[in-house]
């Protein structure tokens, strides 16, 4: 990496740019500005198709998008620096490389946004796909966890106190679902696009060619580009269209923080340990640490992420009249949202791979706060009729730390056997993990 990332304003561009290429090349200024080209030329050659001009097309000009380079970009940013408008700009540049008969057909009819909701819509889709990248290799690795810790019996702990025993591989199968069914959400998603020029009524269309069927024209434009049509729409495009997978996005981000403080928890119980690396340094005091810094690096990006995802939910679901230009420069950041998307999933992913499971701590600490066995045997007192067996209980155990040997004796007093015991600490944790597992499978392709 060239030392200019360290005068960066951006940590995604400076200190985390090895791992932004993917969303980089979905939402970077290039990206726009081809997608630009794209969109132009699907329409050019769809118009000229509906205006009898079929012969006028050459698919060599798709090689103006299919080609475009670094040098062509600098020159679309030189011809902005005079015309003042970015999409007027792709227009010159495009219009230059074309015969004269055609270029007054280049963006006839469009408005800028026309252009814009379909680049922008292009460009979210290639976020998302990035993400769903990210999301399905992180799954992979909860997945890995799970069957780990399969039968790791743990304490489980309500509101932080000891609560009746859990797997921590049923904890992580759990996590797995969670995020295959937001995969499942996030990849069946769709973008909607439109061109219906000005105000959103085709007016310059029929004006010019009324006998054109406008509306089978804008869906096949739409429609090869992989978007969903729509001719519902005002010159700028309705926000549900975004804030529906950016609201998804956002939820994303939300469990990815709960993942992360739960983990961070699970580390301090001493339930899980890291890989340890001979070089690394945890802390520059204390030689002893291994600090979980991955998981708190992915849940401070996952809150960025959610709440930018949140402010550019709200803004698109709001219009003003037909159309004004706040929603454009506001756009231009949802790439950096779905880019501290991203890296949360990445460092996610990076530390669980590195997790180990410390079995022999889960295994001391259920032998050591027996108390749990305390809801077992007041439901069986009560099942052989004292009807006070839980009031007893609370008496006996409320507040107090009691090893599984002090428990046993309550135990063998009620008649409670080794077998029922061991029913009872294993419950049906390693069916629900397993069954949990097999949804995950279900639900990723």
């Amino acid at each position: 990496m060239s030392s200019d990332y360290l005068h960066r304003l951006s940590p995604l561009d400076g200190r985390y740019a090895d791992d932004m290429e993917g969303v980089r090349d979905s939402f970077s200024e290039a990206r726009l500005i081809s997608e630009r080209i794209h969109v132009e030329l699907v329409y050019l050659k769809a118009f000229l198709n509906a205006t009898g001009r079929a012969d006028w097309w050459d698919d060599a000009y798709f090689e103006i998008y299919s080609k475009l380079n670094a040098r062509d970009l600098t020159y679309v940013k030189e011809i902005e620096s005079h015309t003042k408008h970015d999409v007027a700009a792709v227009i010159e540049f495009i219009k230059a490389q074309l015969p004269e008969k055609v270029k007054p057909y280049v963006h006839f009819g469009l408005t800028s946004e026309d252009v814009n909701n379909l680049a922008h819509g292009l460009m979210i889709k290639a976020a998302r796909d990035v993400t769903l990248e990210s999301l399905r290799s992180f799954i992979d690795e909860l997945t890995a966890q799970a069957r780990t810790g399969r039968d790791y019996h743990m304490i489980g702990r309500t509101h932080g106190e000891v609560a009746t025993p859990t797997t921590m591989g049923k904890e992580f199968a759990l996590y797995a679902l969670r995020f295959a069914r937001m995969y499942a959400e996030l990849k069946q998603m769709n973008i909607q696009g439109k061109i219906l020029g000005a105000t959103g009524n085709l007016n310059a269309f029929v004006g010019t060619y009324p006998d054109v069927d406008w509306f089978a024209v804008s869906k096949e434009v739409v429609e090869e580009l992989g978007l969903e049509h729509t001719i519902f729409s005002l010159q700028i495009m309705p926000g549900e269209t975004y804030a529906t997978l950016l609201d998804a996005a956002k939820r994303l981000s939300g469990l990815l923080i709960d993942y992360d403080q739960n983990i961070w928890t699970y580390f301090m119980l001493g339930y899980l340990f890291q890989k340890a690396d001979a070089q690394s340094i945890g802390s520059s005091t204390m030689p002893h640490k291994i600090n979980p810094i991955k998981f708190e690096n992915s849940e401070g990006n996952a809150q960025l992420a959610e709440g930018m995802l949140s402010t550019l939910s709200l803004k698109f679901m709001k219009t003003r009249l037909q159309r004004d230009l706040t929603d454009s420069t506001v756009k231009r950041n949802i790439g950096v949202a779905f880019g501290h998307l991203d890296l949360a999933l990445t460092y996610a992913k990076r530390g669980t791979n590195d997790i180990h499971q410390q079995k022999q701590k889960m295994d001391d600490e259920l032998a050591e706060n027996g108390q749990f066995f305390s809801e077992l045997i007041q439901l069986v007192e009560r099942d052989h009729g004292a009807s006070e067996g839980y009031d007893n209980l609370k008496k006996k155990t409320r507040g107090k730390r009691m090893s599984y040997g002090e428990m046993a004796g309550m135990m063998t007093s009620e008649g409670i056997d080794s077998k029922m015991i061991e029913t009872y600490v294993k419950g049906k944790t390693a069916e629900i993990c397993d069954r949990a597992l097999q949804e995950v499978e279900k639900l990723l392709p």
